[in-house]
C-alpha cells in the first residue's frame, strides 16, 4: 500500500512540474481569466492536480483573489479526498489479495467488491472478481460431484457392498485427495471389507468342517462348528435349520451312547442279564443298531453256554459281592470275591475286583495309621501344654497340621497355643534394641528360607520374629504366605505320592510290572524319604530275573538304523503266555530320540507288534513290555521277535522273555 502511495505522490509532482513547464513555456503569457477557465475545465474533468496548478497561477497574477483562493481550496480538498480514497482502496486490495493467495476465495471476493465500490471501473479489481467467480463455479461443480460420490459410497457401505463403496470413495478422493473425512471413511471401509472377507472365509470353513463332522456322526463337534458359523452370520436360516436337525440327532445319539456305556460296563462286570436288558433298551432308541444286536447275541451265547450254566454258584457269589461293594462294605465284599475266585480261579474280573478292593482297604488302613500318628502328635502337644512348654507344644501341633491337611482340631490348638505364647511374651520385658536385632535376624533368615522354598524353617523364623515384634505386618504376612505355601506343598506332595503308590500297587497286584515300575519311579522322584517305591522296583526286577523263560540277547549287539534283527525261540508254554513280559536293556547310539519297532510272529507270518520310544540320553534304559496282554501272543505259537530301530542306531545289552508270578 505504501509503495502505491509513493508512486501517486511522484506522479503528482511530475504532473505539477510538467504543467508548470508547459505554462511557463508558452510564448503568450496567460491572463487571469484564461487560467481560471482552464482550472474550471480540469476541475470538471476531476483532474484536480491540473486544476490546482491553474488556480495557483491565476493567484500569481491576482494575489489574494477571493474566487481563485476559494476554488484553489476546493481543489486541494478534492485532492486530499482522492488520496484518502486511494489509500483506503489499496488497503482493501491488499487484504483481498492476501485472502486470494491463501485460497480463501469467499473472503477475497467480499473485499474486492468493497474496493469496487470505491473505484467501480478499476480493471484489476474487476479481473480478480471474474477469476474468483469462474473458480467458484467450477469448484461448486466439483464439490457436487464429490458429494454425490460420497453419498453413493455411504449407501453402498450401509448395504455392506464394500467393493462398490471403496470404488466410489476412491473416485471422490481423486477430486479431493486430502479430504480427511473421505480418507477416514475409505480406511474404515477398507478394514470392514477385509473383516467381511475374512468372516466369509471363516464362515465357509466352519460350514465345511461341520458338514464333515456330521457325516462321521460327531454331532457334538459338528454343532460347535455350526454354532461358531452362526455367531458370524446370526441370521443365516440354512445354518439355523442345520443346527436344529443336528441337535435332534445329537440328543438321540447321546441317549443311545449313554445307554450303551451303561450296558458295556455291566457286560465287563459280567452282569450279563442286566447288560442284555440295557442293550435292548438302547435298540428302542436306535432300532436295528448292529452293535447292540451283536452284543445281545453274544450275551445270549454266554448265557446258554455250558460254562456259564456250570458257574451259576460263582455268578451268584459275584452278585452278592457287588451288592456289598455298592453298600460300601468293602471288607465283606472282598471276602465274597475271594470266595468266588475259588469257584472260578482264572476269572480276570474277580481278580481285578480283589485287587481294587485290596487297594481301597490298604489305602484306608494307611489313612488310619496316619490318623494314629496325628493323634500321637496331638497328645504330645497336650502334654507339653501341661508342662507349660508352649513352644514345644506349638511344634507338635504344627507337625500334626503338616501330617494331615486342614485338621480343625490341630489348627484350633495351634491357635490357642500361639495366643498363650503371645500373652506370655507380652509379659516379657526385654530391651527394645535387642528385640529389634532378634527380629531383623529372624526376618532375614525367614526370607532366605522362603527363597529356598524351605517353608517349614521359614515358618519357624517368622514365628521367632513375631516373638520380638508382635503383630508385625511383614512377619505376619510372611508367616501366612509361608504357612499357605507349606500346606499347599504338603497337600500336593502327599496326594501325588499316595496316588502314585496306589496306582503302582494296583498294577503290581495285577502283575502289570511295566506300569507298576512307571508309578513307583515317579513316586520315588518326589523325595519323600519313603523307601517303599525303591523296594518295590527292586522286587519287580528280582521277580522278572527269576522268572526268565527265554534269553534272546545276553551280550551287547548293535543294530543299525532302519535295519531289522530277528531272534528265534521255542514256543512259550501256553499256560504262562498271558503273564509274559519282554525285558529289554538298550542304549541309543544316535543324537536324536527315535522309535523302536518290535514285531513277533511264527512261520505263518507276523502275529503282532508294538513300538517303544528310545530317548536320546545315551544311557542304558530298561524297557518292560507286558507282551502277554496281546491276544495274538497268547493265542498263537510265536517263535520269533524282530526289532527295527527307525532313524537311529541301537545297542541292545539284554533281551529276555520272562513272566510274572
Amino acid at each position: 500500500m505504501k509503495n502505491r502511495i509513493f508512486i501517486v505522490i511522484i506522479l503528482i509532482f511530475s504532473t505539477l512540474i510538467f504543467s508548470n513547464n508547459t505554462i511557463f513555456a508558452q510564448d503568450n503569457a496567460p491572463t487571469y481569466q484564461s487560467l481560471m477557465l482552464l482550472g474550471d475545465q480540469e476541475f470538471q474533468k476531476e483532474e484536480y492536480i491540473k486544476a490546482k496548478t491553474y488556480y495557483q497561477e491565476a493567484l500569481r497574477l491576482k494575489k489574494n483573489d477571493a474566487t481563485a483562493n476559494n476554488k484553489l481550496n476546493k481543489t486541494l480538498q478534492k485532492i486530499r479526498e482522492q488520496g484518502e480514497k486511494e489509500e483506503k482502496f489499496y488497503e482493501i486490495i491488499d487484504i483481498a489479495d492476501n485472502h486470494y493467495d491463501n485460497n480463501d476465495y469467499q473472503k477475497a471476493l467480499t473485499e474486492y467488491n468493497k474496493a469496487l465500490k470505491i473505484f467501480p471501473k478499476d480493471s484489476y479489481t474487476l479481473d480478480k472478481i471474474k477469476q474468483i467467480n469462474d473458480f467458484l463455479k467450477n469448484e461448486k461443480d466439483k464439490l457436487d460431484t464429490f458429494n454425490e460420490l460420497i453419498s453413493s459410497a455411504d449407501n453402498f457401505k450401509s448395504q455392506k457392498k464394500y467393493a462398490e463403496a471403496l470404488s466410489n470413495y476412491e473416485a471422490a478422493l481423486e477430486l479431493y485427495p486430502s479430504h480427511s473425512s473421505a480418507n477416514e471413511k475409505y480406511k474404515e471401509t477398507k478394514k470392514l471389507k477385509e473383516d467381511y472377507d475374512k468372516s466369509i472365509s471363516d464362515f465357509e470353513q466352519l460350514k465345511k468342517e461341520g458338514y464333515e463332522l456330521s457325516l462321521r456322526k460327531k454331532y457334538g463337534e459338528a454343532l460347535e462348528k455350526y454354532n461358531a458359523a452362526l455367531n458370524i452370520f446370526p441370521n443365516d436360516s440354512d445354518i439355523q435349520d442345520i443346527i436344529k436337525t443336528l441337535s435332534i440327532k445329537k440328543e438321540t445319539s447321546d441317549k443311545y451312547n449313554a445307554s450303551i456305556a451303561t450296558a458295556d460296563a455291566l457286560y465287563l462286570e459280567k452282569s450279563y442279564e442286566k447288560a442284555r436288558e440295557t442293550y435292548t433298551q438302547a435298540l428302542t432308541i436306535i432300532p436295528n443298531d448292529s452293535y447292540s444286536t451283536d452284543m445281545i447275541a453274544r450275551i445270549d451265547e454266554i448265557l446258554n453256554s455250558a460254562e456259564y450254566i456250570s458257574l451259576k454258584k460263582f455268578h451268584s457269589i459275584i452278585e452278592e459281592a457287588k451288592s456289598l461293594e455298592e453298600k460300601g462294605e468293602n471288607d465283606a465284599a472282598l471276602a465274597k470275591y475271594q470266595s468266588a475266585l475259588k469257584e472260578n480261579p482264572n476269572d480276570d474280573f474277580t481278580i481285578n475286583k480283589i485287587n481294587h478292593l485290596t487297594e481301597i482297604i490298604t489305602k484306608r488302613d494307611k489313612e488310619l495309621e496316619l490318623q494314629a500318628q496325628y493323634n500321637a502328635l496331638i497328645n504330645k502337644g497336650d502334654n507339653a501344654i501341661k508342662n507349660e512348654d508352649l513352644y514345644t507344644a506349638l511344634e507338635y501341633y504344627i507337625k500334626a497340621i503338616e501330617l494331615i491337611p486342614n485338621p480343625t482340631e490341630a489348627k484350633e490348638k495351634r491357635d490357642v497355643t500361639e495366643k498363650k505364647i503371645k500373652e506370655f511374651e507380652a509379659e516379657m520385658l526385654l530391651q527394645k534394641q535387642k528385640w529389634e536385632e532378634y527380629y531383623t535376624d529372624a526376618i532375614k533368615s525367614a526370607q532366605s528360607f522362603m527363597t529356598q522354598q524351605n517353608y517349614v524353617e521359614a515358618i519357624k523364623e517368622y514365628n521367632i520374629a513375631l516373638r520380638y515384634k508382635k503383630e508385625d505386618p511383614i512377619a505376619t504376612q510372611g508367616l501366612e504366605e509361608a504357612t499357605k505355601l507349606n500346606e499347599m506343598r504338603l497337600n500336593a506332595l502327599a496326594a501325588e505320592y499316595n496316588q502314585l503308590i496306589s496306582n503302582g500297587d494296583i498294577q503290581f497286584e495285577s502283575n502289570n510290572y511295566d506300569k507298576a515300575i512307571e508309578f513307583y519311579t515317579k513316586a520315588n522322584a518326589l523325595n519323600t524319604g519313603n523307601s517303599y517305591p525303591s523296594e518295590m522296583i527292586n522286587k519287580i526286577g528280582n521277580i522278572l530275573q527269576a522268572n526268565k523263560l527265554e534269553e534272546l540277547v545276553s551280550n551287547k549287539i548293535e543294530i543299525l538304523s532302519n535295519t531289522s534283527k530277528r531272534f528265534t525261540f521255542n514256543p512259550i508254554d501256553v499256560t504262562t503266555r498271558k503273564n509274559n513280559y519282554l525285558l529289554i536293556k538298550a542304549k541309543n547310539l544316535s543324537e536324536d530320540s527315535f522309535t523302536l519297532y518290535v514285531a513277533y510272529g511264527s512261520k505263518n507270518g507276523r502275529s503282532g507288534s508294538f513300538i517303544l520310544r528310545i530317548p536320546n540320553n545315551q544311557e542304558t534304559n530298561d524297557y518292560i513290555v507286558r507282551i502277554g496282554s496281546q491276544y495274538k501272543w497268547f493265542s498263537e505259537d510265536n517263535t520269533w521277535i524282530e526289532v527295527t530301530p527307525e532313524n537311529g542306531n541301537l545297542e541292545i545289552e539284554l533281551m529276555e522273555i520272562t513272566k510274572s508270578n
